[in-house]
């Protein structure tokens, strides 16, 4: 029989703290107020502190010179979120624009491997998994965007979807998780347009990923 573990103080400050933040009760700019905050959560002032820091390390707060610990402008919102997704395709079709010119081989092989496990885990539970989904879709752009042979782009890219994960409102993370449930068949799709060299349907079928996401929040 396992014990539940008990909470530290410090974690249930950066739990409370967070949560205002992200529901908007702290709104960017607020100061974080060790006193004010203090007597809100009816705990010391030190574990306040520890929290902050934490919050901070995760990047919901920042110090300011003069004003001290601040709200960060960090939670993604519809808009934000829009304008990160038109950024990663374009770092995508530059990924293709390179395998077409350097002539480079494209593994497949990798691709349908993987695409199959998504695709068994599936069947056998016989229901949709939107989070397994968003995960298959930051490997897939992971995946073909190591074609560039750049690491800027790769770290671009996985901010992106851990920034999702971290910082999209509730809105945006349920856009972003039924938005990926679309992505198996065109990555299917841009699988066998890549083994036949078609890489103006690549092109397209990645202009269809990015454009799913702005339907799903509209439809």
């Amino acid at each position: 029989m396992t014990t539940k573990r008990k909470e530290t103080r410090e974690s249930v400050c950066y739990r409370e703290i967070k949560k205002k933040i992200r529901n908007g009760e702290l709104k960017p700019g607020d100061r974080l107020i060790e006193n004010t905050l203090s007597k809100q959560l009816e705990i010391s002032r030190t574990p306040i502190r520890k929290a902050i820091g934490m919050l901070a390390a995760d990047g919901y707060v920042e110090y300011n010179d003069f004003r001290g610990a601040i709200v960060k402008d960090s939670i993604i919102n519809k808009e934000r979120y829009f304008e990160m997704t038109e950024i990663l395709g374009l770092f995508l079709k530059q990924a293709i624009h390179k395998i077409r010119t350097k002539k480079i081989t494209f593994n497949k092989l990798e691709m349908i491997n993987k695409l199959a496990e998504i695709k068994n885990q599936e069947n056998q539970e016989h229901q949709e998994h939107p989070s397994v989904y968003f995960d298959y879709e930051k490997w897939f752009a992971q995946n073909l965007l190591t074609y560039l042979k750049n690491k800027y782009y790769l770290k671009i890219s996985e901010d992106f979807f851990n920034n999702i994960k971290e910082f999209g409102d509730e809105e945006v993370i349920k856009i972003a998780q039924n938005a990926s449930v679309k992505t198996i068949d065109n990555i299917q799709n841009f699988i066998d347009a890549m083994d036949v060299h078609d890489y103006d349907k690549c092109l397209n079928l990645i202009d269809e990923l990015i454009d799913a996401h702005v339907l799903v929040a509209y439809r």
